[in-house]
């Protein structure tokens, strides 16, 4: 292993094993050869459906993960429909500050141009048009780093080194007594010894166990879900009911080639032993493109042919079948598919008809509904979660919300798709809400979120969706766009909201559309300095925004105003403003609103009262945001403690948290200096402290800039920056100070609890809570969780 890597990178993410790896040797040493080879940069793992691509890469990135400096990191593309969406996948999966860049690509490119990683591509053969242009850059701008492919078929990029996963070795005489030398055999009894205890493959049944993997043509996935058979059935019974349906099957089915042919059968198999109700809950269940809770599944597979109260032990029980896995570590619990086995599902629920002419019709085909009731299911969802915003439930919204995100983006998918009003309105519904509970600025993008409103404005534009409808998503992707700084972009978007507000005005849901306009047009005129903006202006949206029912933008009206008041107005109103924002967010137990409040509240404080206690009010801001995983409003606090320092003549710590603020906006692809209030404060602050420092102030700049960001919240908040990890460990402070937040997952890691457990109990994302572990370790001088969980108990006693 080389280097040191920054805590947020070091290791990486790779999905856990849970369980046994079995067989593949001679493949897996194969596999580690040309990894290690230099000059392969991209190898690609290719075969059939089922094969077991996606099993040998998790175990292949565990065997490997020390060899990279900067981790190994899986990204699951199964879930993805879009091809502009690749490049967003793989930023989910690393710990880049990205919130905003619409070109993913060049965010990517520069976070891992210096970084000795290996990036793991999961399920790409659906993608390989968006997967391949972006794979080619990275390798051509990031030199040290290497990519790992799993995919049905090569991704035919320069350098690709392809590696073939086989079906398992399977005995050519079942009869023969060795059998169980085999990969598949050896696979079958390691699985069914796992849900039958004491199982073994011996003398007794060797020939059945080689018969049975004969039959699955040595097909990984098709031996895992034949193995849990071995509880209710003998395994003579489990081959003689696969010979009997195996040879009866059509071949007017689906013509899949070679192994996936073989899985496809197997599902076609594993379908017939389920009961028609199960059979009806898988074909429905596949409508979700990533994972859902129990009420999701009741609310999207339920109907009068399989009532709602039906399907908790239905879904059990599929669970049992190892058609559904559960998550039991989330909570509520979270169930998924694998990818293939919702590709059957799919199938099953666009065919009305079975495969076989002896079976009774399977009632599945209902796919149009099935959708129906999902969109419908995340509409209310969203729309519920977006006119609450503005309460104690913040928090649980955006958890939830952010977990949902795959099923959300397929659904808008098939919206800017649409062919009717009908399916384009619940797309601008869905698009909009979700801007209320602040989802692009936290598990997606700004960019994400303007390309999706902008998406849904043309699929109402091309069937003639209503004014009003377009008026508002316009009007949040002027919001969105502002955010960004692409005031051009703003400006545009205004035009084309004002040229639909006099249709709008009689239409329904007018009232909010023109509230919307109302907002952004005050927001644009604050933001970008095009026109004066009344100290009375953004109540009145406010008031405007709540008679409407938008319930969710009226927080950020009432932020606006308070920044405006703080920035524009004099002492006493510029108090009494962000005061009266603060005392009412607090009122509402809104955290999140609470703390941009604070903020507000702070910058007047820096403007029109004590810099000291604005440097205390930002510092306890930042904790906040940095904690919830908020690095839009850490950005800004950055910046603003840049101001405070130089307000307070400490012009050495000025400089480089201007330069960490200002290499934050480069990653994350936002501008927020080209906001014209923030460019004057700015502009001031950077031409006080250069006259300051001097021909010193370059270098000061530059060194916060090329400070890892956790390090530069540190030195923000005032805590010593991380050591190398060749210099001497500090002397540890008998009770270092952590925040609350790092407070609270240092007590679940004591308490044993996991990362994705950590994140369910405290409505937060497993990056989040990845990132801070990485900060408790840093600020306590530890290695290792156990020491963390050692600290814990000592500071309990």
């Amino acid at each position: 292993m080389t280097g040191s890597a920054e805590p947020s990178w070091r290791g990486g993410y790779v999905p856990a094993e849970l369980n046994r790896f079995v067989g593949r040797r001679e493949l897996l040493a194969s596999a580690r050869a040309k990894l290690g080879d230099p000059r392969l940069r991209l190898l690609s793992l290719t075969g059939g459906g089922g094969t077991g691509k996606t099993r040998l890469a998790v175990h292949l990135a565990h065997a490997v993960r020390r060899s990279y400096a900067d981790g190994v990191w899986w990204v699951d593309l199964a879930s993805v429909t879009d091809t502009g969406m690749v490049g967003r996948a793989v930023l989910d999966a690393l710990p880049v500050d990205d919130i905003s860049s619409p070109d993913s690509g060049e965010v990517l490119t520069a976070a891992l141009a210096g970084r000795e990683a290996l990036l793991i591509l999961d399920n790409c053969e659906h993608l390989a048009a968006g997967v391949a242009p972006l794979v080619v850059r990275l390798l051509t701008r990031c030199p040290r780093l290497r990519i790992l492919a799993t995919s049905r078929f090569p991704l035919r990029c320069p350098g690709e080194h392809l590696l073939d996963v086989p079906p398992m070795s399977t005995p050519s005489d079942p009869d023969h007594a060795v059998a169980r030398e085999y990969e598949a055999v050896r696979l079958f009894e390691e699985r069914a010894a796992a849900v039958r205890e004491g199982f073994t493959v011996g003398a007794d049944n060797a020939a059945d166990a080689g018969r049975l993997v004969r039959l699955l043509d040595g097909v990984p996935l098709a031996i895992e879900l034949a193995a849990p058979l071995v509880r209710s059935m003998a395994l003579p019974e489990i081959v003689s009911a696969l010979s009997a349906f195996r040879l009866g099957l059509l071949t007017d089915g689906p013509h899949h080639p070679g192994h996936h042919r073989t899985l496809w059968h197997t599902f076609e198999w594993s379908h017939q032993l389920c009961s028609p109700e199960e059979r009806l809950l898988w074909a429905r269940l596949a409508v979700f493109a990533g994972g859902f809770t129990m009420e999701a599944a009741v609310a999207v597979a339920g109907d009068a042919g399989l009532p709602g109260d039906r399907i908790p032990a239905l879904l059990r029980t599929l669970v049992t079948k190892s058609v559904v896995t559960a998550d039991t570590d989330a909570a509520p619990t979270r169930y998924s598919m694998l990818a293939t086995v919702r590709e059957y599902g799919l199938e099953r629920l666009r065919r009305a008809e079975p495969p076989l002419p002896d079976l009774r019709p399977d009632p599945s085909g209902d796919e149009v509904a099935a959708r129906r009731r999902f969109s419908r299911y995340y509409g209310e969802q969203a729309t519920r979660h977006g006119a609450d915003w503005y309460g104690p439930d913040e928090g649980r919204y955006l958890w939830e919300a952010a977990q949902d995100l795959p099923n959300y983006r397929a659904i808008l998918d098939r919206c800017a798709d649409a062919t009717t009003v009908g399916e384009a309105e619940a797309g601008a519904r869905i698009a909009s809400a979700l801007t209320a509970v602040r989802l692009w600025f936290f598990a997606g993008t700004l960019g994400e979120g303007l390309r999706a409103l902008l998406r849904t404005d043309e699929a109402l534009r091309r069937t003639g969706g209503p004014s009003a409808a377009r008026l508002t998503v316009l009007a949040k992707a002027g919001w969105m766009a502002l955010c960004l700084g692409e005031d051009t972009t703003a400006a545009e978007l205004l035009t084309a909201c004002r040229s639909l507000a006099e249709p709008t005005a009689s239409e329904p849901g007018g009232e909010a559309a023109l509230a919307n306009l109302g907002f952004l047009t005050a927001a644009a005129a604050m933001l970008t300095g095009t026109a004066p903006v009344e100290p009375p202006t953004f109540a009145a949206v406010g008031a405007d925004l709540a008679a409407a029912g938008d319930g969710g933008t009226v927080p950020m009206a009432d932020l606006l105003g308070a920044i405006q008041a703080a920035f524009a107005a004099d002492r006493h109103e510029a108090i009494a403003v962000t005061e009266a924002h603060l005392a009412d967010a607090r009122a509402r137990g809104a955290r999140w609103t609470t703390s941009w409040a604070q903020w507000a509240r702070a910058l007047a404080e820096l403007r029109h009262g004590e810099a000291e206690t604005a440097a205390e009010m930002f510092r306890a801001v930042l904790r906040a945001h940095w904690d919830i995983g908020d690095r839009w409003g850490s950005l800004w606090c950055l910046e603003a403690l840049g101001w405070t320092s130089a307000a307070l003549g400490r012009h050495e710590a000025a400089a480089p948290l201007l330069g960490a603020a200002s290499a934050m906006q480069r990653r994350m692809g936002v501008r927020i200096g080209r906001l014209k209030p923030w460019a004057a404060a700015h502009t001031a602050c950077v031409e006080r402290v250069r006259a300051a420092l001097g021909a010193g102030y370059e270098a000061a700049e530059r060194r916060g800039a090329d400070m890892p960001i956790e390090h530069a919240i540190d030195m923000a908040l005032g805590h010593r920056a991380a050591n190398r990890a060749d210099a001497p460990a500090p002397a540890r402070s008998p009770a270092p100070v952590l925040s609350e937040k790092q407070r609270a997952v240092a007590e679940l890691i004591a308490d044993g609890r996991t990362d994705k457990q950590i994140a369910s109990a405290l409505f937060l994302s497993p990056r989040t809570v990845h990132s801070h572990v990485g900060a408790i370790l840093r600020r306590l001088g530890f290695g290792s969780r156990t020491e963390i969980a050692k600290w814990v108990l000592e500071q309990r006693r």
